[in-house]
């Protein structure tokens, strides 16, 4: 499952990088950071589904049967 580029996230994450620049320490970690997020996302699975149920209309019974019947039931 692969999810759309948003282009200002990329542009958050060029800001970041240049902040981080002065700091080369937290700029690595920050790109371990990226990288691992990346690999998740692209990684991810659907964990759970529900199955498809089948739609069955129910067999209803007609006015003229309930007719039959009751007629039936009077003799």
């Amino acid at each position: 499952m692969s999810e759309n580029l948003d282009l200002l996230n990329i542009i958050e994450i060029g800001k970041i990088r240049i902040i981080l620049s002065e700091h080369p320490d937290l700029l690595s970690m920050f790109e371990i950071l990226i990288i691992v997020a990346n690999n998740r996302i692209n990684d991810e699975k659907v964990v759970c589904t529900m199955p498809v149920e089948k739609h069955v209309e129910p067999q209803l019974s007609s006015d003229s049967d309930d007719e039959e019947k009751l007629l039936e039931t009077n003799k």
